[in-house]
C-alpha cells in the first residue's frame, strides 16, 4: 500500500498508480549485492530554464548555511505550455524507496537493469535499462526535464471541456459605481469566448439568481441572505425549471439586458461600507449551481476523500464592499475610528467560515475569485481564507476600468485548462527542507494526507498557473562528504483534455570548501527575492509583525557580513566586517523590500498590502523582483520615432525636469513627465510609451493600473514614495555629489522634509 501511495502524484488520487516497469528489490538482493556505480556519464540537457538557484554551490559544513545567507530556489514547473510531443507515454519509474523518479544521475548497472537512487541510495531494477544501448538511448538518463502521461486506454478525448463561469455582482454600492460596473461588465462580456457559459447572481440583502432562458423580463429566483442555502433551497433551484448558465453566444442578449436593469436597493439608505450585503449566501449559492451543472452532489464532505478531478467552472464576485449580513459577515455599524486592534471573536468566526467554503469549493472543483472596487475595508484577509484554497484569487481595483475588464477576462482563462494540481520535492538525506513557499496547501483528504505520509514534502496546487512558483528554502543537517547534493521537483496537472502530466525536474548542486567559489556562485536577485519572500509570508500568515520582519531582514544583512566577509574595516565604534564584494546589491534590494509596498506603509490600506503580498509570493521570479525592486527608465523617441528606454536610479533626484520616466512596479505603472516635457510637443512621446505599455502587459494577471502625471501634481507622491529618497544623502556622497549646485538647491526645494531615510543613511546605522 505504501508503495502505492507514493505513485499517486503520476496520475489523478482516485486512480490505480502502481508502475509496471517498476519493481521492488528484495531485501535479501539488496544485501547480497553490491549497489550499481556511476559510469562514465551521457548527459544532454541538463538544465531547467524555469529553476532558479540562490547559489550555484554549497557549502561543505552545514553551520554556513545558516550564516545568514539564503540557500534555496525558485522553481515554476507550470510555466511551459503543454507539447505533447516531448511527452513519455509511460508511467514514471520510481525509487521503490523514497518515491524520488529515475533521473540523469542515478547509477546503473547495465547488465542487469539494477541502478541506485541518487537522493536515498536505494537499489531498484528496471528491464528496460538492460544493456548499454538501451541506458544511452534512455532520455531519462540524459535531460533534466522529463514530462510524462500515463497510458491511457483508448482515444484521447478532443472534445471541448465544457466552462462555466459564474458572475456574483454586488448591487449595494453607489449608483455611479454600479453604472461604471455595468459598463464594464458589457465590454468584458463581449470579448469572452462565445462558446464560455455564463451565469448571472446579484446580491444585496438577499440572493438573486437569474434565469437566462426569460428574454422578455428579467426573472430570478430568490433566496434569503441571512444563511446558508438549506437543501430546500436547493431543490427550489433545481425544480425551477430554470436556466441558470447558457453558452454566451445564446445569451449575450438576455444577460446585457439584465446587467443594464440592475439599480442599488432603493430602501438602503446606509453608508455604503453598510449596507446589506450578504456575500458568503451569494457564493455558496453560486458554487452550487455551477457544481449541478455538471450531476455534482451539492453535499460532498470532506470526509469522502474526494480529491477534485479537474476545474468544472468559475465564480467570479464582484465586490463593493464588505460583507455585512448571513455568515461570513460582522457589525460594520460601528465608526471605524473606534474599532479596536487586533482580531475580534466575530472576524475570527468569519474567516474560518470562508476557509470551510473554500475547502467545499475545492472539493466540487470550483475556483472563486473576487474582484473588489472599494476605497474602504472589505476584509481582504477575510476572503483570502476561501480563494487561496480553492484556486482564485482576491484583488482590489482603483476604480471599474480598463484593468478591471481585463482581469475578468484573463482570470477565466489564466490556467490554460489545465488543473489538479500536485507539487512534491525530493532532497538528498543530508538536506532539510525548511519551507516551501507558494500558492499550495496542505493535503486535506483523506486520500491526499495518505499520500502525505510517504511523500512528506507534498502539497496540492489548488491552481495550475503558468506564471506561479514555488520557493524552497533549506538548511544542510550535517556535513556533506560528497560532491554534489541532489534537489527533485515533481508535479502533476490534469491538461484540457483530460490526459495527467507529470513533470520531473532534477538538479544536481556542487559542494565546494572555498569561500570565494561559494560567494561567485551567489545568484544576488534570486538570494534577495527568497529573503524578501520568507520575510513577506511570516507577515502574511501571522507568525510575525512587519518591525519584526524588518529587525530580522536587517540582522541577516550584518550576519552575512560577519559570516562571509574576510576583510574588516575600522570605525569609530570599532572594527566591523565590511559587506563581500560578491554580494553588495543585496542590501539594496532588502532596503526596498522595507521601504516598499511589501513591508513598508505607502499602500492605502492593509487590504491593498494583503493583495500584494499574496501576488508576491505566488509570482515567477521575472514578476516578483518587478515587485521587489523595479526599474526606473528615461524614455525619448530616437530621429525613427523609435521609444529609446534608459535605466536611470530609481532614486528621487532622478525626478529631472527635462525627463519622462517609466516606472513599472508590476500591479501599477507610472509615467511622470518633468516641466520641460509636459507640453503637447511631447504627447507623442507619451502615447507611444502608453500604447508599448498595453502591449507588454497584456496578459498579466492582475493587469496593472496605469497612472500618469506630471511634475508638481499632487498624484506624483505615488511614485515618488516608492523611490530611495537620496535627496537627504549629504552633498559629497551618492547621487547628489555629481550633480551642479543649481540642480542640488532646486532639487532640495522640492522635496517636502520626511522623516524617511535614504538608503546610504539606511546602510549606516546597520554599520
Amino acid at each position: 500500500a505504501g508503495q502505492a501511495r507514493a505513485m499517486l502524484p503520476v496520475v489523478e488520487p482516485s486512480a490505480n498508480v502502481q508502475s509496471a516497469t517498476s519493481a521492488p528489490v528484495k531485501s535479501q538482493e539488496r544485501a547480497d549485492s553490491a549497489a550499481p556505480q556511476p559510469s562514465k556519464e551521457i548527459l544532454g540537457n541538463t538544465y531547467d530554464e524555469h529553476w532558479r538557484n540562490t547559489c550555484g554551490a554549497v557549502p561543505n559544513r552545514s553551520s554556513l548555511t545558516t550564516g545568514g545567507l539564503p540557500f534555496g530556489f525558485i522553481v515554476s514547473p507550470f510555466a511551459a505550455p503543454d507539447d505533447s510531443s516531448r511527452w513519455l507515454r509511460k508511467a514514471a519509474d520510481r525509487c521503490q524507496s523514497c518515491g524520488a523518479v529515475r533521473n540523469l544521475y542515478i547509477a546503473v548497472e547495465s547488465n542487469t537493469g539494477r541502478w541506485a537512487c541518487n537522493f536515498c541510495g536505494g537499489i531498484n531494477k528496471s528491464d528496460d535499462l538492460k544493456g548499454r544501448d538501451a541506458i544511452e538511448s534512455c532520455r531519462e538518463l540524459r535531460d533534466a526535464v522529463i514530462e510524462y502521461v500515463e497510458p491511457t486506454v483508448g482515444s484521447i478525448s478532443t472534445h471541448i471541456k465544457r466552462r462555466v463561469n459564474m458572475l456574483v455582482v454586488d448591487t449595494a454600492m453607489r449608483q455611479k459605481d454600479l453604472h461604471d460596473l455595468q459598463d464594464s461588465l458589457l465590454r468584458a462580456l463581449s470579448v469572452l469566448d462565445k462558446n464560455e457559459e455564463i451565469g448571472l447572481i446579484t446580491f444585496d440583502a438577499v440572493v438573486k439568481v437569474y434565469d437566462l432562458s426569460k428574454q422578455e423580463c428579467a426573472t430570478a429566483v430568490i433566496l434569503p441572505g441571512t444563511r446558508s442555502p438549506s437543501q430546500y433551497d436547493l431543490n427550489v433551484l433545481g425544480n425551477s425549471g430554470a436556466v441558470f448558465a447558457a453558452p454566451l453566444h445564446a445569451c449575450f442578449n438576455t444577460v446585457s439586458a439584465i446587467i443594464r436593469s440592475l439599480k442599488t436597493p432603493v430602501r438602503d439608505g446606509k453608508r455604503v461600507r453598510s449596507r446589506s450585503r450578504c456575500v458568503g449566501p451569494a457564493i455558496e449559492a453560486a458554487v452550487a449551481v455551477v457544481a449541478s451543472l455538471y450531476g455534482q452532489s451539492l453535499h460532498g464532505s470532506a470526509e469522502d476523500g474526494i480529491s477534485p478531478q479537474g476545474g468544472k467552472g468559475r465564480v467570479t464576485v464582484v465586490l463593493g464592499g464588505p460583507p455585512t449580513i448571513g455568515p461570513g459577515s460582522e457589525d460594520f455599524e460601528v465608526e471605524e475610528s473606534s474599532e479596536a486592534g487586533g482580531v475580534s471573536a466575530s472576524e475570527q468566526e468569519a474567516m474560518e467560515y470562508f476557509r470551510r467554503v473554500g475547502h467545499r469549493t475545492r472539493l466540487l472543483g470550483v475556483a472563486t475569485d473576487v474582484l473588489a472596487m472599494s476605497m474602504l475595508s472589505i476584509g481582504v484577509h477575510k476572503l483570502q481564507a476561501m480563494t487561496m484554497t480553492c484556486g482564485g484569487e482576491v484583488l482590489n481595483h482603483l476604480h471599474f476600468g480598463e484593468s478591471f475588464e481585463s482581469d475578468l477576462v484573463n482570470g477565466a482563462y489564466r490556467t490554460g485548462g489545465r488543473t489538479s494540481g500536485v507539487v512534491d520535492i525530493h532532497a538528498s538525506a543530508c538536506v532539510e527542507v525548511q519551507r516551501i513557499i507558494g500558492p499550495l496547501i496542505d493535503p486535506a483528504t483523506r486520500q491526499e494526507e495518505e499520500m502525505a505520509e510517504d511523500l512528506p514534502n507534498l502539497a496540492i496546487s489548488p491552481s495550475v498557473e503558468a506564471n506561479s512558483s514555488y520557493t524552497v528554502i533549506y538548511s544542510l543537517k550535517e556535513d556533506v562528504q560528497d560532491q554534489h547534493i541532489y534537489f527533485q521537483v515533481v508535479t502533476a496537472h490534469t491538461t484540457h483534455n483530460e490526459e495527467r502530466v507529470l513533470r520531473t525536474s532534477t538538479a544536481r548542486i556542487p559542494v565546494t570548501d572555498n569561500t570565494a567559489t561559494l560567494l561567485h556562485a551567489v545568484d544576488v536577485a534570486v538570494s534577495a527575492t527568497v529573503l524578501a519572500k520568507e520575510a513577506v509570508a511570516e507577515v502574511k500568515d501571522g507568525t510575525s509583525t512587519l518591525e519584526a520582519v524588518k529587525a530580522q531582514l536587517n540582522q541577516r544583512i550584518q550576519t552575512i557580513a560577519q559570516t562571509w566577509s574576510d576583510q574588516v574595516k575600522v570605525t569609530i565604534g570599532g572594527r566591523m566586517s565590511t559587506f563581500p564584494a560578491q554580494l553588495q546589491g543585496l542590501p539594496l534590494y532588502l532596503f526596498f523590500a522595507q521601504t516598499g509596498p511589501l513591508l513598508g506603509s505607502i499602500l492605502n490600506s492593509e487590504d491593498d498590502a494583503n493583495v500584494l503580498r499574496r501576488i508576491f509570493l505566488k509570482s515567477n521570479l521575472e514578476d516578483s523582483l518587478r515587485i521587489l525592486s523595479p526599474q526606473l527608465f528615461s524614455c525619448s523617441l530616437n530621429d525613427q520615432n523609435v521609444l529609446q528606454f534608459q535605466e536611470v536610479p530609481v532614486e528621487d533626484t532622478s525626478l529631472l525636469p527635462d525627463r519622462i520616466l517609466l516606472l513599472d512596479h508590476h500591479t501599477q505603472v507610472f509615467v511622470w513627465s518633468g516641466t520641460q516635457v509636459a507640453g503637447a510637443e511631447y504627447d507623442l512621446v507619451r502615447q507611444t510609451l502608453l500604447s508599448s505599455i498595453k502591449a507588454w502587459t497584456a496578459g498579466r494577471f492582475p493587469c496593472p493600473e496605469v497612472m500618469e502625471f506630471k511634475e508638481g501634481n499632487s498624484m506624483c507622491r505615488w511614485l515618488e514614495c516608492r523611490l530611495n529618497p537620496s535627496h537627504r544623502d549629504m552633498a559629497s556622497r551618492g547621487v547628489m555629489g555629481s550633480l551642479t549646485e543649481a540642480v542640488k538647491g532646486l532639487l532640495q526645494k522640492k522635496f517636502v522634509p520626511m522623516d524617511n531615510e535614504s538608503y546610504i543613511q539606511w546602510l549606516a546605522k546597520l554599520s
